[in-house]
């Protein structure tokens, strides 16, 4: 898992590095490009998270519940496959960049091809031979182009005295797999109805939403998002017609250990310890919805679509009691 991290924040093609100061140089250059890499991923999960997160804007009677199951996909805009890349600020002693391109369009989590920052063929042969070419990952369209990310999402809903609803959302730590380790995750939100408070004036169901929710994976990467929605819907017969605006945002955190090697200014071999610590914020800012849910007995069945960075579409089920 660490190695596989290491790769997506762009760390593991920075190998022999020559220069003064060079951690701190390698640190700058390795925390922008790789922001740049996941930040897609970032803005994708959170998109997806806070989808879901109604159906109506009607809230449930006191200690009512419904079981309900999301499926979201999010769109991933063509332009979000690639990010403008940029060098290492690593010199010779007289001052002759290490590597020749300033600037490189390369692939992001869900693009194609990383770019490669080529050793600069200006510099002295002592030093060429000890640099390699510092190649950026590839992205996860190299193989099979992907024009969405999906996300299953299982949820209960509980109402409150005083119009209130509750949402819970949780998945217990698992082993997906050797290599990417535990996952869990979990969510809540409080929903409460405004009409209540306009008796028998308007013929519409209104409340205000809010959700926070979390991921972690393994013991180094931590997703935290959070969403605040304005709802409206109309129940005609087994047709509810429903609609939200809302604001969110997303964050990843990311902590592990990791080597760097490089070649000093005395060409020495050297490999020091690299501790890594750094926030990745998502593009989620707004969003608008629009949706419908069909109710025969106990059965809720819905759909919407959310305009915003990454246009993303919910489908879901569920049994309310």
């Amino acid at each position: 898992m660490r190695k596989i991290l290491f790769f997506l924040t762009i760390l593991m093609f920075l190998t022999n590095l020559y220069g003064e100061n060079v951690q701190d140089k390698l640190l700058s250059f390795a925390d922008e490009n790789g922001k740049g890499y996941i930040k897609p991923l970032v803005t994708s999960f959170g998109t997806n998270i806070n989808s879901g997160l109604f159906n109506t804007a009607k809230v449930l009677k006191p200690f009512k519940f419904g079981i309900l199951f999301n499926g979201t996909l999010a769109f991933i805009p063509s332009e979000e496959k690639t990010f403008v890349a940029k060098r290492p600020q690593l010199y010779d002693a007289s001052g002759t960049p290490l590597y020749e391109e300033e600037e490189l369009e390369s692939a992001t989590v869900y693009g194609k091809e990383g770019a490669v920052f080529h050793v600069n063929s200006d510099l002295p042969d002592e030093i060429k031979n000890e640099l390699k070419d510092l190649k950026l990952p590839n992205g996860a369209s190299h193989t099979t182009n992907i024009p969405f990310v999906p996300l299953v999402i299982p949820q209960i809903n509980l109402g409150l005295p005083y119009g209130n609803e509750i949402m819970f959302r949780m998945m217990p730590s698992f082993e997906m797999s050797e290599k990417i380790g535990a996952i869990s995750f979990w969510g809540i939100s409080l929903k409460h109805s405004i009409d209540q408070y306009l008796p028998g004036i308007i013929p519409i169901d209104l409340a205000v939403q809010t959700a926070y929710q979390s991921m972690k994976l393994s013991d180094i990467m931590t997703f935290n998002n959070f969403a605040a929605n304005a709802e409206i819907s109309k129940k005609l017969q087994s047709l509810t017609i429903y609609a939200g605006l809302g604001y969110e945002n997303s964050k990843l955190n990311a902590k592990y250990e990791s080597e760097l090697t490089y070649v000093n200014e005395n060409n020495d071999v050297v490999t020091e310890p690299l501790q890594m610590d750094f926030d990745v914020e998502g593009d989620n800012n707004f969003r608008a919805t629009f949706g419908f849910r069909i109710s025969v007995l106990l059965l809720k069945l819905y759909a919407d679509y959310s305009v915003c960075k990454y246009p993303v579409a919910n489908f879901g089920f569920g049994l309310s009691f």
